[in-house]
């Protein structure tokens, strides 16, 4: 799993010239496709999706966790709704819906189970030119077993850029999830964002290290 992201986000990289201009956001206007890929020692991801409308995209995500024994995995199709976009003069606030479903494997203790998930999400997010903030909730139960993970993302960016510019934020992350997480899980992340692509990069209190990558084309 972990081979299949690193080639996929190689190949993400070498389409980098064929840029537009885009905000880093999980959907931007009608036609646009996102891709993006996370790695981490417990979870790693790689998504696609494609936006019917300014408010609507459908996508297909595969990702792994691990932690406390338990092995995941799990595949599927989602949709995107930006539920609420309130523009000021200096600052953006939206709400978003991920609505996952598809097929998961569980594997803890050498017994393995396969069963369907539907998994919402809600993301809150704020930003400015200079300080960001989010919070976020995915819902992911399989049978007895809770496996949600609660997000906090708080930073800043020492100046403002011109669009065509890389601009620098530091971020910092909070993390957890249900079954998996024995304590909250904190990154320390340098933020990187420049026309259409947008890369995190960051090492956790217990020295593993977390890389995000997005490209909107």
């Amino acid at each position: 799993m972990i081979k299949i992201l690193k080639i996929y986000l190689l190949s993400i990289l070498l389409l980098v010239s064929y840029q537009s201009g885009l905000q880093a956001a999980p959907m931007n206007f009608k036609g646009s496709i996102t891709s993006m890929t996370t790695i981490t020692k417990g979870h790693s991801s790689v998504e696609s999706s494609y936006a019917m409308t300014s408010k609507d995209s459908l996508g297909i995500k595969a990702h792994h966790m691990k932690g406390r024994g338990y092995q995941i995995k799990s595949g599927g199709i989602f949709h995107l709704r930006k539920l609420m976009r309130i523009n000021a003069i200096n600052s953006q606030t939206n709400l978003w819906l991920f609505t996952e479903a598809g097929t998961v494997s569980i594997k803890r203790n050498s017994k393995e189970k396969r069963d369907s998930y539907l998994s919402p999400k809600f993301q809150f997010d704020y930003e400015t030119k200079r300080i960001y903030g989010l919070i976020s909730h995915k819902f992911l139960r399989v049978g007895h077993e809770n496996f949600d993970t609660s997000k906090i993302e708080a930073g800043f960016s020492f100046y403002e850029t011109g669009y065509k510019k890389t601009q620098p934020w530091l971020i910092l992350k909070a993390k957890n999830t249900n079954s998996l997480f024995t304590k909250v899980e904190y990154t320390p992340t340098l933020r990187l964002i420049n026309n259409a692509i947008f890369m995190d990069a960051g090492v956790t209190t217990d020295g593993d290290p977390s890389i995000h990558f997005m490209y909107t084309f």
